[in-house]
């Protein structure tokens, strides 16, 4: 006849348990390790899509810091019909024009001559019946995160003809007007955002 199994005293299972907590359980070493990875999962989190950024670094994966004031990206290219009244027809002039997808913000179109008020807020008519920019010496008031450089070349196509704005250099956001931010070196009216690169054509 068997003889009946004897009862594991809890000393033998405490004695197990040890044993199995030791073969399963990470080196010091190994903690270490994790705990890495757990901090880069953690700033990888933190610098997720639509996060505050000043430069991509601060960006996690293929993301990159973009500014608020940065031009838009439209997804086609600059309006820039002409480059001066001599690529329109003769009863027509090349007109500097509002454009949101050019770097400049200023684009060229190809129109009728214009009259006194009829080109748009921060363009005049000038005597050649084309439209033009204003400087920002002569009345244009450029935004708050950049100044004005009346010494900004007026020549040249004249899409390429702008205001005279340009961007204030800057290493941190002490640099910037109040209220400012200093995003991949130079001043914007906020801090920018990681986003995903887009091609620009």
């Amino acid at each position: 006849m068997a003889k009946p199994k004897k009862r594991s005293s809890l000393v033998d299972i405490c004695r197990r348990a040890v044993f199995i907590a030791r073969s399963t359980l990470p080196s010091p070493a190994s903690l270490v390790q994790l705990a890495a990875a757990a901090l880069v999962l953690l700033a990888s989190a933190c610098a997720s899509e639509g996060s505050a950024c000043r430069n991509s670094d601060q960006c996690g994966g293929s993301l990159e810091c973009a500014g608020p004031n940065d031009p838009q990206v439209c997804g086609i290219p600059a309006n820039e019909q002409c480059s001066s009244d001599a690529d329109c027809d003769e009863s027509s002039r090349c007109h500097a024009v509002d454009d949101p997808c050019s770097p400049d913000g200023v684009g060229s179109e190809c129109r009728q001559p214009c009259t006194e008020g009829g080109c748009g807020e921060g363009f005049r008519c000038a005597a050649s019946g084309a439209c033009e920019v204003v400087p920002c010496d002569e009345g244009y008031d450029c935004p708050s995160y950049q100044t004005c450089d009346p010494s900004v070349p007026e020549q040249g196509p004249v899409h390429a003809r702008a205001h005279g704005c340009v961007a204030i250099d800057c290493s941190d956001d002490a640099q910037c007007p109040a209220g400012g931010a200093c995003v991949n070196a130079v001043c914007h009216e906020g801090p920018g955002s990681c986003v995903e690169p887009q091609l620009v054509p």
